[in-house]
């Protein structure tokens, strides 16, 4: 069975992200994973002059917090469970983004979904920061959310690249994507002040491109903005798209227009849900 990884930290946006993974689930037939890092506290308010090893006072705290999380933890699993999802739960400690992409190594996950604060956010142990990084470097697909949504409101879906090169996982998931939620995938290219080409060309380019991936229920547009990020942005505003997607971390071809910080971008400053997929 195909699984969804959801990384907690018990707050807000985690449970945004948990509501909208088990409608998901329910809908797919797919599994859950709940997954939080604790993060071993390193405040001086706990250092000791004694060499002799980590100061007692500290250690009762981390196993009275490893404790109160475990139990967090598997509350948020029952309740999952009790909704008909199949679902398992790991603790883990130490750094939450390293331990959050040894996960995504070791077991076949087809998606993440995670909540995130955004840019003013980064004091969160999970939610903030890590979100960015696991967009930068998970090698499956990450659904980021800034607040609750419902999954059958996603009808619309804005696809941006430059429509470079052949990239058959991106088009695997990105088919899978629209299957999902039963979606309308919207084609288009930001033609910027910095990428600019005449539409004739990029209409020959983006034909070229979809006429062997055999999708269904989608449109193309090219369109006309100052800079990607806020060509998308407009675009998905313009039609009232649902979702934002793109491939992440690129230098060249396919995913020039989306590499580096852009990606990272977007997910900070939209409050529709992101789905990224980083190139290989």
């Amino acid at each position: 069975m195909k699984k969804i990884l959801i990384p907690t930290d018990f707050s807000e946006e985690a449970g945004i992200a948990i509501e909208f993974a088990v409608e998901l689930a329910l809908k797919n037939g797919l599994a859950i994973k709940l997954v939080h890092v604790y993060e071993y506290p390193m405040s001086s308010a706990y250092s000791t002059l004694d060499i002799g090893g980590p100061d007692p006072t500290e250690s009762e705290f981390v196993r009275t917090m490893i404790d109160k999380n475990k139990s967090l933890l598997e509350k948020s699993a029952r309740q999952i469970l009790d909704r008909g999802v199949q679902v398992d739960h790991e603790l883990k400690i130490g750094n939450p983004f390293i331990n959050l992409i040894k996960e995504l190594d070791s077991d076949g996950y087809e998606l993440v979904i995670m909540g995130s604060k955004g840019s003013s956010g980064f004091e969160e142990m999970i939610i903030g920061s890590n979100a960015e990084k696991v967009v930068r470097h998970a090698f499956c697909p990450v659904i980021t959310l800034k607040g609750p949504i419902k999954i059958n409101t996603i009808k619309d879906i804005v696809f941006a690249s430059d429509f470079k090169g052949d990239h058959p996982e991106l088009i695997r998931h990105l088919k899978q994507l629209q299957t999902y939620f039963g979606a309308k995938i919207h084609f288009v290219r930001i033609n910027s002040l910095n990428s600019f080409e005449p539409d004739i060309i990029s209409k020959r380019r983006i034909n070229k491109w979809l006429e062997n991936q055999m999708f269904d229920n989608f449109d193309v547009r090219i369109y006309n903005d100052t800079d990607e990020e806020e060509g998308m942005i407009h675009y998905a505003e313009e039609i009232g798209a649902d979702m934002l997607a793109m491939g992440t971390h690129g230098r060249t071809g396919f995913a020039h227009l989306f590499s580096g910080s852009l990606a990272e971008d977007i997910v900070n400053h939209v409050k529709r849900p992101i789905w990224t997929l980083k190139m290989k």
